[in-house]
């Protein structure tokens, strides 16, 4: 089974810079010192290694916190960038049920990046209906599949998802050599 502690560094390397061979400790050390960005064309607006300022507001308003700052997005902690990622996008793919870690890392990246309704992109590759809801179906074209293939066909509908976002707004195309290195990290492995 997938363990999500083998997708964080992935994400803080990409998100922030940290080296993927430290420790994760030691990659938030890294990452809270180049983790923030806040690019005019970014339509997430203020984030802060790859946690956005309103994904960190549900995140608060779920946990009866005070409505965070901008600021307060900065010091986020390791422990509630972690929960973020399982609360919101590792569960929503229910990775831990996803028996090759390369898929589950692969798949909830994608909705890391755009968000839950990438799942019906993920479930349209796997061949099941497309109701953005993963659930034993789902799981089980994932599981079921040939993994390699399955990996294959889901690297390259992102890669054509990212072309098709720089279509749809020009203004993206500064992020797509970043994307296409981004994508390029994640590998295929039994």
């Amino acid at each position: 089974m997938a363990d999500i502690r083998k997708l964080a560094p992935i994400l803080l390397k990409w998100e922030a810079g940290a080296l993927p061979q430290a420790t994760l400790e030691k990659q938030w050390e890294i990452a809270r010192k180049k983790g923030f960005s806040n690019h005019p064309n970014d339509t997430g607006g203020a984030t802060m290694c790859g946690i956005t300022i309103g994904a960190y507001k549900r995140y608060r308003q779920i946990k009866k916190k005070p409505v965070p700052t901008v600021n307060d997005l900065k010091n986020i902690t390791l422990t509630e960038w972690l929960d973020i990622l399982r609360t919101f996008y590792w569960d929503k793919m229910k990775a831990d049920c996803i028996n090759n870690q390369s898929i589950a890392n692969l798949c909830v990246d994608n909705v890391w990046g755009s968000g839950t309704g990438y799942i019906k992109q993920i479930q349209t590759v796997v061949g099941v209906d497309a109701d953005g809801i993963v659930g034993n179906i789902t799981l089980g074209a994932i599981n079921n599949a040939n993994q390699k293939q399955l990996f294959e066909k889901l690297w390259n509908r992102r890669w054509s998802f990212y072309n098709g976002i720089c279509v749809s707004n020009p203004k993206n195309k500064v992020f797509l050599k970043g994307w296409r290195n981004r994508l390029n990290d994640f590998k295929y492995s039994n």
